[in-house]
């Protein structure tokens, strides 16, 4: 728990053994979201739906990223989610379109980096 919520929380949820609403867990990091009943099904539906237009080879690189890095100093953990980010995209089409990004400079241009989300799903519609 100290590692999702930080240590001073992890220690008040757990002395003070207080019940909390899922608004409440939501906020203090000890569960990702906290939705309506009705809510549930169509998160999670759009949530698999957006998970599954990435390549399987991504999807595992990224999971390696998490987990190799979490327990590290930052410095290391920099650089196993640069190792894995690279695995991530060198053996799917995606590299193609993140080099001729990077050739353009376009890593530097804010607008992408406000649309992120967007720009990610374009290119799996690009490659896909």
């Amino acid at each position: 728990m100290a590692r999702q919520t930080g240590l001073g929380r992890a220690l008040e949820i757990i002395l003070s053994a207080q019940d909390y609403d899922a608004d409440v867990a939501e906020r203090t990091g000890t569960i990702n979201k906290a939705l309506e009943p009705d809510e549930i099904g169509p998160y999670v539906d759009a949530l698999a739906k957006r998970i599954a237009q990435f390549p399987a080879e991504s999807i595992n690189a990224c999971k390696h990223m998490v987990y190799e890095s979490i327990d590290k100093p930052i410095a290391d953990a920099l650089k196993a989610e640069a190792f894995w980010l690279y695995q991530a995209t060198s053996k799917t089409p995606e590299i193609k379109c993140f080099t001729i990004a990077d050739e353009q400079g376009r890593q530097h241009d804010i607008e992408n980096h406000r649309n992120w989300c967007e720009l990610v799903m374009k290119v799996q519609d690009i490659t896909g």
